[in-house]
């Protein structure tokens, strides 16, 4: 019996357990009952927030679904609900739980057409707090529980517990990037100046004069640990690209590209690459240097680029076409000579090693097709045809993919393969939708079958072989593993039982 079956029977198995007047029920358990528009669990999973009260934005540039809701929080474990915001934005970055600790912030009254509102930010135990009107720029720290806005100009500062503390020596900021440290890192934070007021990058410590790193500036960034930060400076018609050290912010040093659309550090922070020489009809030349050394050409006429996650070795697309969004495939370190690998590639993902490459490549022999193959050692292994998605595990030794896809790519069969040997597939589930790890234990996986009454997905949970049903007519994107044991928090939208609601998992 294949997966899809034995989905389709435990998910059916769920329903025969009530009688035809009640609606069928999963694993989970509802703990907020009505319409929820998204869910979000704090990153210990203790606290769940989520949005509900919805009513539709009206306006010529709102993408179609856009609603603005209430934002609600809980224990995770049941409890009073509270409410934190109102006028919340159902589109990305409306909401936020800080990186530790319990702080969940939002904008409350989101104007779409300026992009600003009130800043709420509240903690358990305490009542929702209005930071300030017309902010349309904010972030948490990615450690701790800091938390920085934009108002009228000037960047603040705030943690639970106390007031808002505004740096001293700015103005007219529009943007900023705290250090990836949180509040150990020096500088705290990079503040860019609005292009009105000069476009200035200010490298910022707090109880210090802020210190003018360049300008007027493009994009800017940290490097992963924080220990550099590289930004793009108008020159002429394009922008130069400047490498500076946390520690002497002032000094940007020599220019590393000229005309340079983007560039990324890789993982470790130890190097550098990007696309320079990019004009109007031409894309840009590949670059890559490490810390101390003079940038490297790697490829021409480059469109896409990606570090491996544990390695300085990058992958890349030159000869880029973008009208199909497809080039050839090269993989290659700092000083090194590309390795070519396939041509008309429009998708592809490096092991964690940088070893090996797994990529989507478009092919008419035997007909039109887009085959997955992974190059590893000098030789390239083809793994499937007509593939519609892959990716690799979390920790990188397998191959998981979607295909023999029906229904516009709504119903695929999922398949996985060990990265060592990509060509023997063995068939996980079909006729779905949708999968993701658990980021917590990467062996197991959220299954979604997409349904065909209303836009909602079927879960299941896989784990070493076992198929789990959890619910039926899910929220596409509500569901989330919790931290812990194993939970799964999620919105239903079957509208005889909507509502949040929360799964125990088979352990």
């Amino acid at each position: 019996m294949t997966s899809r079956s034995l989905a389709s029977l435990a998910l059916a198995a769920l329903a025969a357990t009530c009688s035809r007047s009640e609606a069928p029920q999963g694993l989970g358990k509802r703990l907020v009952e009505g319409p929820v528009a998204a869910v979000r669990p704090s990153a210990d999973g203790t606290w769940l927030a989520w949005l509900d009260g919805c009513a539709p934005v009206q306006g010529v540039a709102v993408p179609p679904g856009v609603a603005a809701c209430d934002l609600r929080a809980m224990p995770a474990d049941g409890g009073e609900a509270v409410r934190v915001a109102r006028g919340v934005s159902t589109l990305p970055g409306g909401f936020a739980w800080s990186a530790e600790g319990h702080v969940l912030a939002a904008l409350e009254g989101h104007d779409l057409s300026s992009g600003a509102g009130t800043l709420v930010a509240w903690t358990p135990g305490g009542a929702p707090r209005r930071l300030g009107e017309g902010i349309s720029f904010w972030a948490f720290a990615r450690r701790g529980r800091l938390l920085g806005y934009v108002w009228r100009g000037r960047v603040q500062l705030w943690r639970p517990g106390t007031e808002p503390e505004a740096l001293d020596g700015l103005d007219a900021v529009a943007t900023f990037e705290l250090h990836p440290r949180g509040e150990e890192g020096r500088p705290l934070l990079l503040a860019r100046r609005a292009l009105a007021a000069g476009g200035e990058l200010l490298a910022v410590t707090p109880g210090q004069k802020p210190v003018r790193a360049g300008g007027p500036v493009g994009d800017y960034a940290f490097a992963p640990g924080g220990e550099r930060f590289a930004f793009t400076e108008r020159s002429g018609e394009g922008r130069d690209l400047h490498l500076a050290s946390s520690a002497a912010p002032g000094q940007k040093g020599a220019t590393l590209g000229e005309d340079v659309a983007s560039f990324s550090f890789s993982r470790d922070g130890g190097a550098i690459a990007f696309l320079a020489g990019v004009v109007p009809g031409r894309q840009g030349d590949l670059w890559a240097a490490r810390a101390g050394e003079k940038p490297a050409r790697l490829a021409a006429a480059v469109g896409e680029y990606r570090w491996a996650r544990g390695m300085q070795r990058l992958a890349w697309l030159e000869g880029y076409d973008p009208r199909v969004r497809s080039g050839a495939l090269a993989v290659g370190a700092p000083g090194q000579k590309g390795e070519p690998l396939g041509k008309n590639v429009s998708a592809f993902e490096l092991s964690p090693d940088g070893q090996a490459v797994a990529f989507l490549e478009h092919t008419v022999q035997g007909g039109y097709s887009v085959d997955l193959k992974v190059a590893r050692g000098g030789q390239v292994t083809a793994v499937a045809r007509g593939v519609f998605g892959f990716e690799l595990s979390p920790a990188g030794d397998e191959l998981w993919l979607r295909t023999a896809c029906t229904r516009n790519a709504e119903a695929c069969d999922l398949l996985v393969a060990s990265l060592a040997e990509p060509a023997r597939t063995r068939r996980v589930a079909e006729g779905l939708k949708s999968f993701e790890w658990d980021p917590r234990r990467p062996a197991r996986l959220l299954l979604g079958w997409s349904r065909e009454d209303r836009v909602a997905l079927d879960l299941a949970v896989w784990e070493a072989g076992a198929l789990t049903a959890v619910d039926r007519s899910a929220l596409p994107g509500s569901a989330s593993f919790l931290p812990g044991p194993g939970r799964l928090a999620y919105a239903v939208n079957d509208p005889k039982r909507p509502g949040l609601y929360l799964a125990e998992l088979p352990r």
